[in-house]
């Protein structure tokens, strides 16, 4: 699953609650070793008085299996009204091992209507979560059971929650679901993490699997997408029609997967597999360009790994109002509505990442899944992985290095505001945490240290060994670990043992010293994370690089397993290294400190071909006018990303003229747009916002052109909305804003809906300021209308949060300018107040109800 903008969310989560100097070395303690003659450990005395407290550790084990389900199958229909789903559900299943009578599923708010076996109703017990069925007689594993459950499924009723990486828990959802205005109406599932016993009756746990089939009925004009194949559609003499999807392989409850709605559906093939793409029919010219490079991302994968793509076919759908990135429904991925752009708007961003790494879950994941929580990384790591996988494949490496530092940054970034823990985490608090930048960074720089460890042969060989020993099945991360040691003959629990199983990454201060009578060169290193928090000393092997005057590179290889180590390395030849890297080949999950000149920085820039020591020598140079002759070299390299970090770098004054090209005819669009906004020229703004086909590069123009004149930025933005501006929407909602013109409020009103999940929030901080400066009337009415998609049931908690903010915010400002003697005011602030009671009392999001308590009880 992929998490987009993961970190955005964190953060509004975290707003709504709320010259070459000498590196000083941190020695570790001397630890001396003497034989000593006796031994007294003295304690303090016991008080008997003082009751002694003992606890188990938190251990969150993988679920027992009492059932094994093989196979189900679901006939459902819809109440669209109601947002109910109307099924029946066939489970075949035999006690996993232990003889039992009773069976267990989860079944959360349904009603149930019937439990039958072989035409005879079975009694039960339930509580709203667990279905407690008595099978009339005991049964052992050599006995294969067949019942019926007849029931209704109430997704949108009883408690909700959800989280930061996975907005809402409820299973499957209703968009839109009376067909009101332009917002199409769909439906769709996520099940992860247990949520998909929200629709149907299973044990909702992903170390459970079964084959399926699914018939599901809805209105002629709907498409439907499931898992498998489609096997037959039926016309029925209402106007609906039955469509029968069947998946003989097996897979965990959570992949299970069901979407109707208005789709134009894109045919593609990969070899014997079918692909397609479902989007909405504005998009069906696009479709092959909005999931580009799918058939040859299967050949890629299929290759390496050396195991063919394993399912029936290959379907990628966009959902409206999707509650997370992306989700790996076997042979049925779901997308955001993010991922759905224009041809023009893939100019500025493929959408690469999150194909990919969807692609790849069906390997890690899917085909080979975590038996729990705790062992997420064995999904999300490889998946992350595999973008960097394809960019360095596809794009080059410095484009596969450049997403490795953002990983490493994302990952710090996370561990820094919500903490440190275990890879393999068996004390989480939630499952749902287990979603962050441990699980999904962390886990892929971890990957790929053990891929360079191993080296790239004995990597997939490992990776095909433990794919076809699991396939099928669920894993922990120790059987990654024995297909790695069966491959290449060494025992790997040092390596697991201090990055999956232990928390934290090393700490490294370096210092160079260049020996230039003797010709060496000594790197001593140290190890400074505290032992307190994080192993005190990690293994790993290193390969520092020297660069030369003449153009060598020399690379070395150690092995660290010292808390303080010295490497000597003796320099071959009559010169001296210009410049010396302790990582030289960028693979550690570390944070390394090291102090280099500004003329090593140059040396460094210009010898290495590692985008990661030119963004460190770039970034430490900036300030230093001497070595600005390396922005130019910057601003004129072959690659896109150099040029890049060329750009951020540079003087303005000093290389206006080249990143006026950059500006007008870089190839690529994010370099020209970052160049325009470093140089902020009035006149190359005008020229672009009329000339370029990127509107990335058009929003920018469109913010030189506003600040230097409000006036004309607004009349061009008025113009923009005569097209399809969608891209846009947040530049035009800040110049709109800016006006506070209460004419504007209209613009707000018709684009509330279209606003993707990650603009929603900058939107409506524009629409509240609008808003706010409007008349009571006006603030009135547009409280009518956020509370439309605060109560809206498929609205996920961020959009209710925002726009029941708002109302809070305007209606404290009524209450600020209260007048007892102004009748009609009065009126309105009693009609706004009512409105919040009705959102918060009214709401089942316990979030929610936190989050305005003071309007639970009026």
């Amino acid at each position: 699953m992929t998490k987009t903008n993961y970190f955005l969310l964190l953060l509004i989560t975290s707003l709504l609650f709320a010259c070459k100097t000498n590196q000083t070395i941190v020695n570790a303690p001397i630890i001396e070793e003497d034989i000593l003659d006796t031994m007294v450990v003295s304690a303090p005395a016991i008080d008997p008085e003082v009751e002694e407290s003992y606890e188990l550790d938190v251990y969150r084990a993988s679920a027992t299996r009492e059932l094994d389900i093989l196979h189900t199958k679901l006939e459902i229909a819809f109440d669209w009204e109601k947002q109910h789903v109307l099924g029946k559900a066939y489970l075949t299943f035999k006690p996993y091992f232990y003889a039992t009578q009773y069976a267990v599923l989860d079944a959360k708010v349904f009603d149930i209507h019937s439990i039958t076996m072989n035409g005879k109703t079975l009694a039960y017990e339930y509580d709203e979560q667990k279905l407690k069925i008595d099978l009339a007689k005991v049964y052992t594993r050599n006995d294969t059971i067949d019942i019926i459950i007849d029931y209704t499924a109430k997704p949108n009723e009883g408690p909700s929650g959800g989280s930061s990486a996975i907005l809402s828990d409820k299973g499957l959802f209703f968009i839109n679901p009376l067909g009101e205005g332009s917002k199409p109406q769909q439906i769709w599932t996520q099940g992860e993490t247990e949520n998909s016993s929200r629709w149907f009756p299973t044990v909702d746990k992903p170390n459970e699997r079964c084959s399926q089939e699914i018939y599901v009925t809805v209105e002629g004009r709907f498409q439907t997408l499931s898992n498998g194949k489609l096997i037959s559609s039926k016309d029925n003499e209402n106007g609906t029609r039955t469509d029968y999807w069947k998946q003989d392989k097996p897979h965990a409850p959570y992949l299970f997967m069901l979407g109707v709605g208005e789709y134009a559906v894109v045919k593609d093939k990969w070899k014997s597999i079918p692909l397609m793409y479902y989007v909405e029919p504005a998009f069906e010219k696009d479709a092959k360009k909005i999931f580009n490079h799918t058939p040859e991302m299967l050949q890629f994968f299929s290759d390496k790994l050396q195991y063919p793509y394993p399912w029936d076919k290959y379907a990628q759908i966009i959902c409206r109002d999707y509650v997370s990135g992306a989700m790996e429904n076997t042979g049925a991925v779901v997308f955001g509505e993010f991922a759905q752009k224009s041809s023009r708007e893939l100019l500025d961003s493929n959408n690469d990442d999150i194909v990919a790494h969807e692609l790849f879950h069906h390997w890690f994941g899917d085909l080979v899944t975590c038996e729990s929580w705790s062992n997420l990384t064995l999904n999300e790591g490889f998946a992350t992985y595999s973008e960097y996988m394809w960019r360095e494949y596809k794009y080059g490496k410095a484009n596969a290095e450049r997403k490795r530092l953002q990983d490493l940054n994302g990952y710090l970034m996370s561990a820094g505001q919500q903490g440190y823990h275990d890879l393999i985490d068996f004390e989480y608090g939630n499952r749902e945490n287990m979603f962050d930048g441990h699980s999904y960074n962390k886990g892929g720089l971890i990957v790929h240290m053990l891929r360079q460890y191993v080296g790239d042969d004995a990597f997939f060989s490992a990776l095909n060994k433990y794919l076809t020993s699991h396939e099928y099945t669920d894993v922990e991360a120790h059987e990654l670990r024995l297909a790695f040691e069966d491959t290449t003959g060494e025992d790997l629990n040092w390596f697991f043992n201090q990055w999956f199983y232990d928390k934290g990454h090393p700490i490294l201060e370096i210092e160079y010293i260049k020996d230039t009578t003797d010709k060496v060169v000594y790197i001593d290193m140290a190890q400074v994370q505290d032992p307190d928090d994080f192993p005190a000393i990690f293994q790993f092997e290193v390969h520092p690089r020297l660069y030369y005057p003449s153009g060598k590179v020399e690379t070395y290889d150690f092995f660290i397993n010292e808390r303080e180590q010295s490497l000597t390395i003796e320099v071959l030849g009559d010169e001296m290294p210009s410049a010396v890297v302790f990582d030289g080949t960028h693979d550690l999950l570390a944070v390394i400190k090291e102090e280099r000149s500004d003329e090593e920085h140059f040396n460094l820039f210009k010898y290495s071909d590692e985008y990661e020591d030119k963004y460190l020598a770039l970034k430490a140079m900036k300030n230093n006018d001497q070595y600005k002759a390396a922005f130019a070299l910057a601003l004129k390299d072959d690659s896109k990303e150099i040029r890049s970090l060329g750009i951020g770098n540079a003087d303005k004054e000093m290389h206006g003229k080249t990143l006026e090209k950059i500006a007008l005819n870089d190839p690529s669009s994010a370099n020209r747009a970052k160049a325009l906004k470093k140089i902020k020229d009035v006149s190359i703004a005008r020229k672009l916002i009329t000339t370029d086909s990127s509107y990335q590069v058009i929003g920018i123009a469109l913010e030189i052109i506003n600040r230097n004149d409000k006036a004309e930025g607004l009349e061009i933005a008025n113009k923009l909305t005569q097209e399809y501006y969608k891209p846009l929407i947040s530049k035009i909602a800040s110049i709109y804003a800016g006006t506070k013109e209460e004419k504007y409020l209209s613009f707000f009103e018709d684009n509330l809906s279209e606003v993707g999940l990650f603009d929603f929030f900058s939107f409506m901080q524009q629409y509240e300021k609008v808003a706010m400066a409007a008349s009571k009337e006006s603030m009135l009415r547009t409280a009518k209308v956020l509370q439309s998609i605060a109560q809206e049931k498929s609205s996920n908690y961020f959009k209710k949060y925002a726009t029941t903010n708002c109302i809070k915010k305007m209606l404290q400002k009524l209450e600020k300018a209260s007048d007892e003697n102004d009748v009609e005011h009065t009126r309105i602030v009693s009609e706004m107040t009512e409105i919040m009671y009705d959102i918060v009392g009214n709401s089942t999001d316990k979030r929610l109800k936190s989050a305005f308590s003071e309007f639970t009880t009026p």
